[in-house]
Order: C-alpha cells, then structure tokens, then sequence
C-alpha cells in the first residue's frame, strides 16, 4: 500500500467543518468522512521544527524536542522505509524544513521545495510593486505605515510574492499541484511515501479575494488584503473591527488550503490510486484568535494552539470517529504498520489505525505538550497536560498550575483543586517517563524555586560559534 502523510501548519481542529466548526472546508470534510476521525489528538514538541521531529523519529523529546536541524544519523521511520525498498518523496513549501541547514530532506529519496512562504529569500531588487490582491486598507492605519514595522519576515515574503497574479501562481496552489503531479507519476506503484508539507494556513494571513470574501461581508469591501495585517501588532486597544476583518483573513486561508487539498483528492481519484493508498492529514499545532488576548502562536499552549486534527484514510480500514489520545509520535508507528516495515529502535508511539478499529486499547491517559526544557522558568507555565476533559498549565507548584475545560477559555482551578492535584501529579509522573533530566525532575518535584538547572536551549548539529537561525538575518529594503 502506497501511503502519504500531509502534515498542516497552523491548522485549528475547531474550524474543521466536519469537526463543527464554521469555516467552509468541503474537501477536508470529504476526507474526514472517508476517514477515521481523531478527535483528542494533541502536539507535544512545539512549534513547526520540534513537531515534526516528533513525527519523523517517533520518539519524545527529553521530553520535549527543541528547535534544531535534525542530525544525519538520527533514526527516522523515512529513512526505515528507504531501506525496505519503498520510493521517498518530499513535496513541501514550509521553508524550514531545508532553509539554514535544517537538514529534513535528508532521510528522502527525492525532494522538491516549492517557494514563497513567509521567510523566503528569493531576490534582491528595488521594485515596489506587489501582488494584485494587496492594497492599503485605512482599517490598518492603526499598525503604522509599513508591513516590516513589527514584522521584518514580510520583507522577504513581499519579494516574494510582488509579481504573483494568477491563483496557480500561490505557493499552495504549487504545492498540491506538484502533489498531484507526483500522483499521475505515480500511478501505478503500489509501495511509495510521500510526505506534503503545507505551510498554509500559517501566517501571514494571505488568500485571494474570493476566499475572503466567504468570510467579511463588508459593503464595498473587495476582498483585498493590507500586508500591513501580516504582522502580530494586536493589543488590548486594537479595535473590533481589525479583530474581526483578522479572523476572516485565518478563516479564508482555511478555506483557501481546502480549495488546494481538493486538488491531489480529485487526482488521487483519477489515477485509481484511493484504492491502495492511505491518506493520513495531521496539524502540526493551531493559533489563537483573540482567545486569552493572544493573536496567531503562543504560549503557554491552550486548546486554540495544542489541539489539532488527525484523520487517516485507509483502503478497507473503515472509517469513524475516535477518542483516544494522541501525540505525533504515534504516526511514526502508524505508518510503518501500514507499509508493514520495522522501526530502527523502540518508538514512543502506538498504531492509531488499530487503536481505532478495535484491536488494542486506548494507549494513553494524558499528552504533554510545551517547548524543550531549556525554556523553562520559575512560576511560569512549563508545558500543558490534556487529558482529554480537562487541560492543565503546569507550573512546578499546583498552586501556580492554571485549569480549564476543554471546550472554553475559563480558569476554574479554584472549583477543582482536586483535579488539579490528580493531573499535576500526573504530568510530573509522565515527563519524567519521557527522559526529563535528572536535575530538572528534582526541581520540579520540590516545586520549583531556586537555582534553576541550566539546559542547553539549542545543543545539537550545526550550533558551533556565530550559528544563528536564517530567518533571523533577512535583507531589508531602504
């Protein structure tokens, strides 16, 4: 069987039409109800890069993964598929997984980087011209006069994307085109894997004007977008009007990701390979829209961010809903059960599609999910723990731990100090289970305070003296 992982970024599970949400998602609701559906699946390494270190080792972190290239002789389920004899491919346009050295082409046989996406860094020149569907938007006067003004990325995403005209010309739009491509190439192998990587619905909030006009019904509004609106300049003053116009700029590039999906279904279709190839669509985290005052990523992880969608599509496998807990770690074990090919090592995860089926029982009580410890500060959130119910921001002490239910934004640890008690204890048990180190686990259980141990925030291949990440340097325009 033939299998392909799409890995989202930026992708709410609440918006998710077929998950109740109300953004108009047509192709992944077609998907979800081919599908089994997973509806308590959350991150654990956190954001883009950790993420998929997770899903490309299986394995946690100590016990979350940091922000780092991954190294050439880390064991990888791509590299365990190589090695069985199935064909690799690598189609994305999230540009961290190659810019700077990041190194997640590595384990593929063949891999193509489809550019555009935010820290891009295609030409130097001194055009001011841009894309048809951006103008200068007064609603955006209050962000100040230009895009680079809190958000000096834009200038390599403005370069970018200055001349693009046509909807084929989108990054997205490439990407699944190239996907599908890849399929009718494809079409008669019976054993590939392939891996889409899908920066949108990522920041900046860019989608063409009739994607956006599902969404902001203002009268004489035509849809177009002010790159000012690219950056994260919301405060507790920025008016309701901007919040609200910010919103239908997510939500259509939602739908705008969903109109590209379409694409490799319809091919998948097409060629005849939806009967022997597995559809497995994964978020790497979602973004908040307001929710506790926070605009796009954040921290410390709530339910806007840390719960995500899963669905896996599977010729012959049945399709439904389930509610057992998961982590990213558990696709590594799920895809090289479907291509029925050994790990390199032990894996930290579970074969999700048998857990759905009914062949094994419910493998987890409780995910984590946070940034590597070297993050860690005192009184301050240090990782979240779900339980599927209830979601806690753990601190050391419990009384510095902040509950709520899935489901709102509320904090009602005042109400359920024994339930705060019970996951707290948990959370400790459990990160402790995935390798925290010793030094930091005797910090934490005695509830923190000083000194904090110190860990390495960034300890692995390239980090020699001067290294810094690439989007940190990017050339700005007089």
């Amino acid at each position: 069987m033939n299998v392909i992982l799409v890995i989202v970024d930026t992708l709410r599970y609440d918006h998710l039409g077929a998950n109740g949400g109300t953004a108009q998602t047509p192709h992944l609701d077609r998907l979800a109800g081919e599908s089994w559906v997973f509806d308590r699946v959350f991150i654990a390494s956190y954001p883009t890069i950790p993420f998929r270190t997770d899903v490309i080792t299986g394995r946690t972190g100590g016990p979350f993964h940091a922000w780092q290239p991954l190294a050439h002789d880390t064991p990888t389920f791509v590299r365990a598929l190589a090695e069985a004899g199935r064909p690799t491919q690598l189609i994305h346009d999230t540009p961290h997984l190659v810019n700077g050295g990041h190194n997640f082409d590595w384990p593929f046989h063949a891999w193509t980087f489809i550019r555009g996406a935010e820290v891009d860094r295609p030409w130097i020149d001194d055009r001011t011209d841009g894309s048809d569907n951006w103008c200068r938007d007064p609603l955006f006067d209050v962000f100040g006069e230009k895009p680079t003004d809190s958000w000096p990325q834009s200038a390599a995403y403005l370069a970018a994307n200055r001349n693009r005209k046509g909807l084929d010309e989108w990054n997205c739009a490439k990407l699944f085109a190239e996907a599908a491509r890849f399929c009718r190439d494809n079409r008669t192998r019976d054993r590939f894997f392939l891996w889409i990587d899908s920066f949108d619905p990522h920041e900046p909030w860019d989608a063409p004007p009739e994607f956006v006009l599902k969404y902001d019904h203002t009268p004489g509004y035509d849809g177009r977008i002010d790159p000012r609106s690219f950056g994260k300049r919301v405060t507790p003053d920025t008016p309701e009007p901007v919040r609200r116009r910010l919103r239908a700029f997510y939500a259509a590039k939602v739908s705008w990701l969903d109109h590209n999906l379409g694409r490799l279904l319809d091919e998948l279709d097409a060629t005849g390979l939806s009967r022997n190839t597995a559809v497995i669509l994964v978020a790497d985290h979602g973004t908040n829209l307001g929710e506790h005052g926070l605009w796009a990523k954040g921290y410390p992880i709530r339910q806007a961010v840390g719960h995500i969608p899963l669905m896996i599509r599977c010729p012959g496998a049945g399709a439904g809903r389930c509610d057992a807990i998961a982590q990213p770690q558990d696709l590594t074990a799920t895809i090289l059960a479907l291509a029925g090919v050994a790990p390199h090592g032990p894996l930290h995860g579970h074969d999700l599609l048998a857990v759905a089926r009914g062949g094994t029982a419910p493998p987890r009580h409780l995910a984590l999910a946070g940034h590597n410890a070297a993050t860690w500060r005192t009184g301050q959130t240090l990782f979240t723990a779900f339980d599927g119910q209830w979601l806690l921001e753990v601190a050391a002490r419990p009384e510095d731990s902040h509950l709520s239910r899935m489901g709102s934004t509320d904090y009602v640890e005042a109400d359920h100090p024994d339930v705060v008690s019970r996951l707290h204890a948990d959370a400790l048990d459990e990160v402790q289970r995935r390798g925290t180190h010793a030094d930091l686990m005797a910090w934490l259980r005695r509830g923190g305070g000083s000194p904090l141990p110190s860990r390495p925030a960034f300890d692995g291949w390239p980090g020699p003296p001067g290294y810094y990440h690439y989007f940190d340097r990017i050339f700005m325009p007089r």
